[in-house]
């Protein structure tokens, strides 16, 4: 191996090799990017998964209280006539055994009866009215009269005296007025938050469907209860548009989250579905703390990351230099390997794959430059083979190919595709001039050629032309055209030379060929 091969091999590796690094760079630096963002939906995962679970829960809470007052209903419904003071003590048993710190029945009349036996002017509240009109929609809309409706409802303060704020559970049997009212303190919902999933300084909100909070755990006096909390966020600084599209989702009941800054401090919220009318729970977390979860969840990854970098770098020199040195010494097998699979060995030309490969490759590469393509038959080759013997026909097509090969370029494609059956692709034929020039001269080859070591055989052939690009822009197509000259040369009486589109009568530029062929004679 000389010092310039070895350079030359160094050089040939040392360029992929580069592009190889500097491909696989890119490559990590992309998969890094791509992992510390597949941590980031990890962990927003994670988070929607929690909210929806805290989502659960909170309907679980305030519907669990509701189980018992269906019963006590049905009850209340079924009688014809019950005495106040029999409801009254339904009532208290659903008080002593329900979440509920008050429980009401109205009748129909004017006054609402509390487990208690006290009277309370119901229908003078505020909300009243609402739970009416939305059990009579509710009536409407169902197909059985007699199944249980039940309304939800959250009240700033309940107009029973306590001054409470609490979700009201509306319950009524069918058709008749009657409406068995549960109040549930909302403080209950502050048990289902103490649990330190997103670290204490995380809050929880439980909204209606307009951001009325209904109740509000951990928010530090940023949020209260019974305020707004897309005005409170839009006070932060919010992104208009952004809340306008999370508002879209909570009132469709879906989960998601957004980032925004409330009070000063960057926050993720989170939200899901209650499951009871469009309520939903939503979680502020410190985006500080869901940053810390993140390069938590990553760091894994970036481990990873730069262990297969030095890993990759070591792999790669290794790979260098041992390629280096095989490429050098399997170079010369490959070439003659090549040539030998690509070679008719009878005739040394190219065998059909190769000829088809490289004019394949040829046209594709050089789609507008013009090339004339031969395909041409020995003429009568079954007669030679008959009556002279195979070894003869050999003879005819070992000389055929060899003569062929010396009369055009080495740049030029020439190969045998068939048994008695060849193929001359020849380049860059810019003018007219040249095609005409190099269709003489295949043609006069014929009538000068003859094989045969003691008696003298004139062996002919049969012709087709087709030219690139005009009659076909890719090799099928060419083949194509040049076949069908060929099949037109054949029929004019073999030992003829036809272009793609002529007449089975001679064309004006064969006789024009045929003509300066007499005349140089």
């Amino acid at each position: 191996m000389t010092d310039r091969q070895t350079k030359s091999a160094i050089i040939q590796w040392m360029i992929p090799a580069a592009i190889l690094v500097i491909l696989i760079i890119v490559m990590l630096t992309d998969f890094s990017l791509k992992s510390r963002q597949a941590a980031a939906d990890n962990v927003a995962s994670l988070y929607l998964s929690k909210a929806e679970k805290y989502a659960e829960e909170v309907n679980y809470e305030i519907k669990g209280m509701t189980a018992a007052g269906k019963t006590i209903m049905q009850l209340i419904y079924e009688e014809k006539w019950m005495s106040a003071k029999r409801v009254a003590k339904m009532e208290k048993a659903l008080y002593e055994n329900s979440d509920a710190y008050a429980v009401l029945y109205y009748g129909g009349w004017g006054l609402g009866v509390l487990h208690d036996e006290s009277r309370v002017e119901i229908t003078e509240a505020g909300y009243f009215q609402e739970i009416r009109n939305a059990l009579a929609r509710m009536r409407e809309e169902q197909k059985s009269e007699n199944a249980p409706l039940i309304y939800y409802t959250y009240v700033f303060k309940d107009e029973l005296g306590t001054g409470n704020s609490a979700v009201i559970a509306a319950l009524t049997g069918g058709e008749k007025e009657e409406i068995l009212l549960m109040y549930y303190p909302v403080e209950k919902l502050d048990a289902l938050f103490t649990q330190p999933t997103f670290e204490s300084n995380a809050f929880y909100a439980v909204v209606d469907a307009d951001g009325e909070m209904i109740k509000v755990n951990g928010a530090d006096n940023v949020l209260a209860e019974g305020g707004n909390i897309w005005k409170a966020l839009k006070e932060s600084g919010g992104d208009n548009e952004l809340l306008q599209k999370a508002q879209v989702r909570i009132k469709n009941k879906t989960s998601g989250s957004f980032s925004v800054s409330l009070g000063g401090v960057d926050r993720r919220m989170v939200y899901a579905p209650v499951g009871i009318n469009n309520w939903s729970l939503m979680i502020g977390i410190d985006q500080t703390y869901v940053d810390q979860q993140i390069d938590q969840e990553w760091k894994d990854s970036e481990t990873m990351i730069r262990r297969l970098m030095i890993a990759v770098g070591i792999f790669l020199g290794v790979v260098v230099v041992i390629n280096i040195l095989g490429r050098l010494r399997n170079n010369e097998k490959r070439k003659k390997l090549e040539e030998k699979a690509d070679t008719d060995l009878l005739t040394g030309l190219n065998n059909k794959l190769a000829t088809e490969r490289k004019m394949k490759e040829y046209m594709e590469k050089h789609p507008k430059e013009q090339a004339l393509l031969f395909v041409l038959d020995v003429d009568n080759f079954k007669k030679i083979n008959d009556t002279r013997g195979h070894a003869f026909g050999d003879e005819v097509l070992s000389a055929l190919g060899h003569r062929m090969a010396a009369m055009f370029r080495s740049s030029d494609i020439i190969g045998r595709t068939g048994g008695d059956e060849f193929m001359i692709l020849l380049k860059k034929l810019d003018s007219d001039e040249l095609l005409e020039k190099e269709a003489k001269k295949l043609g006069d080859f014929f009538k000068d050629f003859q094989v045969g070591e003691y008696v003298k055989y004139a062996a002919t052939a049969s012709i087709g032309a087709a030219v690139f690009p005009r009659d076909g822009s890719d090799f099928e197509s060419m083949y194509k055209a040049a076949d069908s000259a060929l099949y037109t040369a054949k029929k004019r009486g073999k030992s003829q030379l036809a272009f793609y589109g002529e007449e089975e009568s001679k064309s004006e530029g064969i006789k024009k060929v045929e003509r300066e062929s007499k005349v140089t004679k």
